[in-house]
């Protein structure tokens, strides 16, 4: 066998010879790989974008099955077929980490602050609980009246705008932390509806054409809290307790009233989730005390979210959570509840507040 059948293994050997060095040395996969060789890869994705007659998510694909398809049906031997699609494989597992998966071992974002997260107690948490609903419900004040839920039509944020503030807070915090900020993350969202939430997910980010993508058949209110926390994704930080931070904590007081209540509604929703699972009494007490107009913001979320069947049951969460341990993040799915511990360490860190003094009086 000819050396070049064997370059999609060597590929893939590499790959995981890389992945075991940065594995054990996190500080040279932020200095090297993240604020080196990540942010010129995210800034050439980010021009190649705008080629795609569709999205990203489904081109790139397409591309590779007709690559496939045409190796199937070409007039070379069949070894020689075959080593074609392993070495493609190769390549493109090796493409994924270069493109974006090496991020899964860049230092936490913690590790730059003064004060590390750490497991809350369940003191900690009904304080942040108490303290986030004060600061919710003043937003939601200004976008309908308590008893009622929110008029989507009249306060829904165009998503081009939308993609707009977001991607400014988000370069903005990313800037003031000594991050990279420059390139820009598309949103895609003209996707046939239910995509994700057949499958139980709400968005994705496709590291291979660097563009988020949020399932449209969303609640308005819950896609943009998802499409923060895609975009989030773009910027290089691949766990998912780390862009649920960020889709929270750029956003919660921003001027507009809107996005500022979804961001903030995403985040309060986890802090709730806790609480339930830890005193599920507590839980329906402070259920009953919530607006009546929150509560049905609540039930619209969840009843478009639940109108699209899941196709797999439980499977999609075992297999993301046996990806996630796979890449090195011990906790599984349970990641995502790590954006408590991390707004609890970054505002003593940082002596954030809730500012309601920018929203429009």
């Amino acid at each position: 066998m000819k050396y070049y059948h064997l370059s999609g293994i060597v590929l893939i050997i590499f790959t995981e010879l890389v992945k075991y060095v940065f594995a054990s040395n996190p500080s040279w996969v932020e200095d090297y790989y993240a604020n080196g060789i990540y942010p010129v890869v995210s800034f050439i994705l980010q021009k190649i974008s705008v080629l795609y007659i569709l999205p990203g998510l489904f081109s790139i694909p397409i591309l590779f099955l007709v690559f496939i398809f045409l190796v199937s049906f070409s007039k070379q031997k069949k070894i020689v077929k075959f080593s074609l699609i392993i070495n493609s494989l190769g390549f493109l597992y090796f493409l994924f980490y270069f493109v974006w998966g090496f991020n899964y071992y860049r230092l936490p974002i913690d590790c730059h602050w003064k004060v590390k997260s750490a497991p809350f107690t369940y003191k900690q948490l009904v304080s942040e609980y108490e303290e986030t609903t004060v600061h919710l419900l003043k937003i939601r004040e200004l976008l309908a009246d308590t008893a009622i839920g929110i008029d989507i039509v009249k306060y829904n944020v165009k998503n081009e705008v939308q993609q707009t503030i977001i991607q400014k807070n988000l370069q903005f915090w990313l800037k003031m932390h000594g991050f990279p900020s420059h390139a820009k993350v598309p949103i895609t969202s003209n996707l046939p509806k239910g995509i994700f939430l057949h499958f139980s997910t709400a968005g994705m980010y496709f590291p291979f054409s660097g563009e988020g993508n949020v399932d449209p058949g969303l609640h308005p209110i819950h896609f943009t809290s998802v499409m923060a926390h895609e975009m989030a994704h773009g910027y290089g930080f691949a766990d998912e307790g780390t862009c649920n931070f960020l889709a929270f904590i750029c956003h919660t007081n921003d001027q507009n009233p809107y996005i500022a209540y979804a961001t903030t509604l995403g985040y309060w929703r986890y802090l709730a989730s806790n609480i339930r699972r830890n005193s599920p009494s507590f839980f329906d007490e402070k259920m009953k005390e919530l607006p009546t107009g929150l509560r049905k913001d609540l039930i619209d979320i969840q009843n478009y979210s639940n109108s699209y069947e899941d196709w797999m049951p439980n499977l999609q969460y075992k297999m993301y959570d046996a990806y996630l341990k796979g890449q090195g993040i011990k906790e599984g799915m349970l990641n995502y509840n790590k954006v408590i511990g991390l707004v609890l360490a970054y505002k003593a860190a940082n002596s954030f507040i809730f500012d309601d003094s920018s929203l429009p009086k």
